[in-house]
């Protein structure tokens, strides 16, 4: 008779919890909370004499490998006690789903009861705190609050050796969603937001309830409450679990970087580098704004804590406000007026900020990047590899834990990196190369034994005004729609997304984007002994290249007329135009036959080989790689 049974179990929501976020640090609660209660689940399992399968990262209770899990399974046995030997982990790293050997014995319902006992004390913690007084003045709202507690979380397990039989338990639909009436949350649209009155007829009275919430100064969660914002109960546990979370489990930052700092970050740098003094001044003159919302942290950025190592003069400097390096955010009142202190009263000085930025130098780009990457049909890859599945879930666990390393070594943010999912913010500039290192890393964390195994990931270019909502859902289209389907997985698609909206998608196996797109995007960033910069290739360049191709990007465009040589040949004729008649027509032409080898569409076929179109041409490759060398300015 056998003793154990395998049990997979998920949590969910992911990506609706996730997603709806305003600031970044909601973006990260998400994640981390949705990994921290699944954790709850786990350290079930290990109490109870299981072992996890897959992710791999607990033999038993006493050999744990991930440490947010076993920052849990000490907070359960030690009387909420978390040793203050280790650091405390940051990052989510346990995935929603996992699958695990239990005894024959084990009631997985005990999982179950695990996570809702952790939620509903991070929600009776968060009620008493912030919401039992401004309570008195909604309408319903405590029922409200426990209509959304009791029905937000969608748990599924199954007993059964089969991986996929835990899809097909999601089948049945047991989990049915509340029906919520009234107004809706700003931020999770399909709920009620927590005052229970209608704006249309009671708008004072909504007003009211959402004032005394923001007036919790003494919380020190003021500015956590925008103006607009009316939030259900879901959104405000998100929004306040940093200042919660040491009664749970440990502390946690309650500050993470917003998308304007994210997008300076090297610019920053170069600055304080270059400008020593300037940000001195600067810096003074910035602190006399009186709705400054807070102040950024620049050592969580390594070259950020180089430059201050050197020059700690310009600290002051570096933890402004993201807002405050950019022109278009100084100008923009609706950033800096607040009932004490009017715009009018601020005009004055906000310009003469903008005069000082024109100091500092070159603008800073406006644009951040989403990285999101995932391990490809992972679950054919554990059905054709039965017999190697510990091999696949070693692997899945070095990769993980190698994550966290790659994206801070290029000033990024880890937001997630659970087995073979990643999602970090990164400024623009390194966001190719955090890429390019993690799909290394899956390879070599599985090494030759598996050659199947594949990542794909996506980059969402996107300007810092963008709803990070939005930019999340983009970036999910572009890895399952885009990089896995339409160019085959094994892949890597890129999208930019402007102020005005998406201007340009591109994507291409990743052998391509190594071995083609990256040393001609270097061509254009390397300044040449005794050459004009590369980069200072004119608008009018691009555009003419463009419009020299037009006839082999139209889709209903007749054959083509000219041979690969002619083309190649108008293409060189353009650069040396562009260039000046003492460019070498000989690297004018190497450099064209790169260009035209970009512009052609790749992808991989059903069997997983790297095609090309060579009767087509496409032209964002060409824009992407102008727009990483200028940066988005």
């Amino acid at each position: 008779m056998n003793k154990t049974k395998i049990l997979n179990f998920s949590l969910g929501p992911v990506q609706g919890f996730i997603a709806r976020a305003r600031k970044t640090r909601d973006f990260w609660t998400g994640s981390f909370m949705l990994s921290y209660l699944v954790g709850q689940a786990m350290a079930t399992v290990l109490e109870n004499r299981g072992s996890l399968i897959l992710p791999a990262v607990a033999r038993n209770k006493d050999k744990i490998d991930d440490p947010l899990l076993q920052a849990i399974v000490e907070h359960k046995s030690a009387n909420g006690i978390v040793s203050s030997n280790r650091d405390k982990p940051t990052v989510a790293t346990l995935p929603n789903r996992f699958r695990a050997k239990v005894p024959a014995d084990f009631t997985p319902d005990l999982c179950k009861q695990a996570i809702e006992k952790k939620w509903k004390e991070l929600a009776a913690i968060t009620w008493e705190r912030y919401l039992s007084k401004p309570a008195a003045l909604g309408n319903a709202t405590r029922e409200i609050w426990q209509r959304q507690i009791e029905g937000y979380w969608e748990i599924n397990w199954i007993l059964s050796e089969d991986s996929a039989a835990l899809d097909l338990r999601k089948n049945w639909r047991s989990h049915l969603p509340s029906i919520e009436p009234g107004d809706k949350c700003t931020l999770f649209g399909d709920l009620q937001e927590l005052s229970g009155y209608l704006r249309i007829r009671e708008k004072n009275k909504q007003d009211r309830f959402w004032e005394a919430m923001r007036q919790q100064k003494q919380t020190g969660i003021f500015y956590d409450l925008e103006e607009n914002e009316r939030l259900c109960s879901i959104a405000l546990i998100k929004r306040f679990f940093p200042y919660v979370a040491p009664e749970i489990i440990f502390g946690v930052p309650t500050g993470y970087p917003s998308t304007p700092y994210l997008s300076a970050v090297n610019w920053i740098a170069s600055v304080i580098e270059t400008k020593t003094g300037g940000t001195r001044d600067y810096a003074k003159e910035a602190a006399q704004l009186p709705a400054v919302r807070g102040r950024e942290n620049p050592d969580l950025f390594p070259i950020l804590q180089e430059k201050l190592a050197i020059y700690p003069q310009a600290r002051e400097f570096a933890t402004l406000d993201g807002n405050c390096f950019f022109k278009a955010a100084l100008e923009n009142s609706n950033l800096w007026d607040s009932p004490s202190s009017p715009a009018s009263e601020t005009e004055k000085l906000r310009k003469e900020l903008v005069d000082g930025l024109e100091k500092l130098g070159s603008p800073s780009s406006p644009f951040y990047a989403m990285l999101l990457m995932d391990g490809d049909s992972l679950g054919a890859l554990l059905q054709q590899y039965k017999d190697k599945a510990d091999l696949i879930s070693s692997a899945l666990h070095r990769f993980s834990l190698g994550v966290p390393l790659y994206i801070k070594e290029n000033n990024g943010i880890t937001v997630f990196a659970g087995g073979d999912d990643v999602l970090a913010l990164l400024p623009l500039e390194n966001a190719l190369a955090a890429a390019t290192a993690l799909h290394r890393l899956y390879r070599d964390s599985f090494g030759d034994k598996i050659p199947q195994a594949t990542i794909s990931g996506a980059i969402v270019y996107a300007h810092h005004n963008t709803p990070l909502t939005e930019v999340y859902h983009e970036a999910q289209h572009l890895l399952t729609d885009v990089a896995k389907e339409e160019t085959g997985r094994d892949s890597l698609a890129f999208t930019v997304w402007k102020s005005v909206g998406k201007v340009l998608t591109w994507s291409a196996p990743w052998e391509i984007v190594g071995d083609k797109f990256i040393p001609f995007l270097q061509n254009f960033q390397t300044d040449l002994p005794g050459e004009k910069k590369l980069k200072e290739f004119s608008n009018s360049f691009f555009y003419n290249i463009q419009s020299r191709l037009a006839l082999f990007t139209e889709k209903k465009a007749s054959p083509i007329a000219f041979s690969t040589a002619d083309l190649q040949n108008l293409l060189t004729a353009e650069y040396i135009k562009s260039r000046g008649p003492e460019t070498e027509r000989e690297k004018a032409a190497a450099i064209m036959e790169q260009l035209l080898e970009l512009c052609r569409p790749h992808w991989r076929n059903l069997e997983g080989k790297h095609r090309k179109d060579k009767n087509s041409m496409q032209m964002d490759s060409l824009f992407l790689i102008k727009f990483l060398v200028e940066k988005g300015v």
